[in-house]
């Protein structure tokens, strides 16, 4: 039985085949796991070097390279922050920590919200400053104001559905 499900394996498989070699399709299959289980693990790793010939070594270093693979089960709602000229000049230092305060506020008074906060690189979104992501969703202008009512919107919806695949595999294998 695979480790991946049908449609994961049919998505590698294409990888696979469009790509010279074995390791040049290393970042857009890491891209499909990570965008289905939501974190690339360890037993990832394995089960593409046994199922489908992927070196683990070359795998690991693509994932440490690289800061958009996750190697632990991410919150939900992963809130990123560009902090690059333009958004800086802009007020993302201002968004930024004011996400960060609500969400340690939150968690003090014992209602942890679904979001991690990272400040990123350029998001190529310079002429709307501050720029951020929410996921893969774009949110251009954000002011620390217009954060506070995203974090509240996004923590009314459903989780995704990736987060709620991560949640699975974790209680699965006895996590959390």
């Amino acid at each position: 039985m695979s480790h991946f499900s049908p449609d994961l394996q049919s998505r590698i498989k294409g990888y696979l085949g469009r790509y010279e070699t074995k390791r040049s399709s290393l970042l857009p299959i890491l891209h499909a796991i990570q965008d289905d289980h939501d974190w690339i693990s360890e037993e990832d790793i394995l089960a593409l070097e046994a199922e489908f010939g992927l070196s683990a070594v070359d795998t690991r270093e693509v994932l440490t390279f690289y800061t958009m693979y996750r190697q632990q089960p991410p919150k939900p709602y992963r809130f990123e922050i560009c902090k690059s000229i333009s958004c800086w000049l802009m007020g993302a230092s201002d968004t930024l920590k004011t996400v960060k305060e609500r969400i340690q506020k939150a968690e003090e008074e014992g209602r942890p919200l679904p979001f991690e906060v990272h400040a990123v690189e350029c998001l190529g979104q310079c002429g709307y400053a501050p720029a951020t992501l929410i996921n893969k969703d774009r949110h251009n202008c954000v002011t620390p104001q217009k954060a506070l009512e995203l974090l509240e919107q996004y923590a009314k919806q459903p989780l995704p559905p990736a987060a709620l695949q991560c949640e699975k595999m974790m209680k699965e294998c006895g996590s959390k």
